[in-house]
């Protein structure tokens, strides 16, 4: 059927009704989820900013381009099936590797084709994906390459764990994190992640390798959690952590005790690990795994909450002893405020298109595809609807500003 609701509210525009009535816009048909949209540029990937797109689309009103989420939005189901645009079938992809794939598959990139995101059984066809979102920067970067990353706003990525009440109570208030000698930093955070060490917090030892007591030492468990394979998110966090292959004491499933024959034993082998998402520590209470600031907020202000009780934690700055708090207001007592612009582990996010179609002089430059994603264009425009889903703004002080396209964020010069 067609989903008239999501059309109205999530397709961009940006001053650009008139050529989208030029160039005969056709409503196709929605996919199998009814939150879904319909749109001409059509992009999809990474859980982190998709809710904030979804919000930025509702705030432009009707136009051209539509965001498709990384799981179904009514079953929260993975990789099933979609209708990107009329006569397009794909997998829905997962977070930001995945919907960088997509559309570097729909652009018809053969090394993407070659090579399927896990969980892939229907590539996009020619045209039918036209951007990617990505919590993560280009990989491998190339001053020539195919694709850009544009920038639209700062994230930050704290702890989170299930607890109630002041989280300075907590064992995992003492965490810190060492953000000026990595990938070699000495913080707890990075030695339990990185090294898989025993550390001490407010008294308590924790051991990352121990399932469950009793541990060696009489050390207290602590389950590692990291999202799941393609999450950008995942890659920012292995990369601040210094880890380059995932260790054995990190875990992308949840905890069970009862998994599959030979043996009915304790391991990591429940539902797959979605960033941003609490069911997994809502279910572990000796669990902790990174979780967006920015999705947390946005969460909290109402926007597709999941949290499930997952709370957020300060981290120590292992270099200057100082205590930086993730949120603005009165954080700890008091879960108010926005997200801390200063906190020690932050990212930009992105938007990846290619980078021919928003350069003017290039044989298949799109000027209304510049207007959208470009500086001063339509997402740019939106800064209030982008604080109310928690994300920072981006100015002078930051490493890009919203819509900066620049030859240090491209990628992928072989495609």
């Amino acid at each position: 059927m067609i989903n008239t609701k999501r059309l109205a509210q999530r397709l961009l525009v940006g001053g650009i009704a008139a050529a989208t009535v030029a160039a005969g816009l056709v409503v196709g048909v929605a996919g199998p989820a009814s939150a879904d949209p319909v749109g001409t540029y059509v992009g999809a990937g990474s859980d982190t900013t998709q809710d904030v797109l979804n919000g930025v689309a509702d705030a432009i009103g009707l136009g051209i381009v539509s965001s498709w989420d990384a799981v179904d939005p009514v079953t929260h189901t993975a990789h099933l099936g979609i209708n990107p645009k009329r006569n397009c079938t794909a997998t829905r992809p997962n977070g930001s590797g995945e919907g960088v794939t997509a559309v570097r598959q729909s652009a018809n990139v053969a090394a993407a084709i070659g090579n399927p995101f896990a969980g892939e059984t229907d590539q996009p066809e020619l045209g039918c994906v036209d951007f990617a979102r990505s919590s993560s920067g280009p990989n491998p970067q190339s001053n020539t390459g195919r694709w850009v990353f544009i920038p639209f706003a700062l994230d930050a990525v704290a702890v989170a764990s299930q607890h109630t009440g002041d989280p300075t109570a907590v064992g995992y208030s003492q965490l810190s994190f060492d953000p000026t000698n990595l990938p070699t930093g000495a913080g707890t955070l990075q030695k339990l992640y990185r090294d898989g060490l025993q550390v001490t917090l407010n008294g308590t030892l924790y051991d990352p390798r121990c399932l469950q007591a009793p541990c060696t030492g009489g050390a207290t468990p602590i389950h590692l959690y990291i999202p799941q394979s393609g999450s950008g998110t995942r890659s920012f966090w292995l990369a601040q952590m210094g880890i380059g292959t995932v260790p054995a004491w990190l875990h992308d499933r949840a905890f069970s005790t009862s998994c599959a024959a030979p043996f009915n034993t304790v391991d990591f082998c429940g539902a797959s690990v979605e960033e941003h998402d609490g069911t997994v520590l809502q279910g572990d209470a000796q669990g902790i795994a990174p979780f967006s600031i920015s999705q947390w907020v946005g969460q909290r202000n109402g926007h597709n909450d999941r949290r499930h009780g997952a709370h957020l934690y300060s981290l120590v700055n292992a270099t200057t002893s100082a205590t930086v708090n993730p949120l603005t207001g009165n954080f700890p007592t008091v879960e108010t405020g926005a997200l801390n612009t200063n906190f020690l582990i932050r990212r930009e996010v992105f938007n990846v298109v290619e980078w021919s179609k928003v350069t003017s002089g290039q044989p298949n430059f799109d000027p209304t595809l510049l207007s959208v994603f470009g500086p001063g264009g339509a997402i740019c425009g939106k800064a209030s609807t982008i604080a109310n889903f928690g994300f920072g703004l981006l100015n002078a002080t930051t490493p890009h500003t919203c819509g900066a396209i620049v030859d240090s964020l491209r990628a992928f010069a072989t495609d």
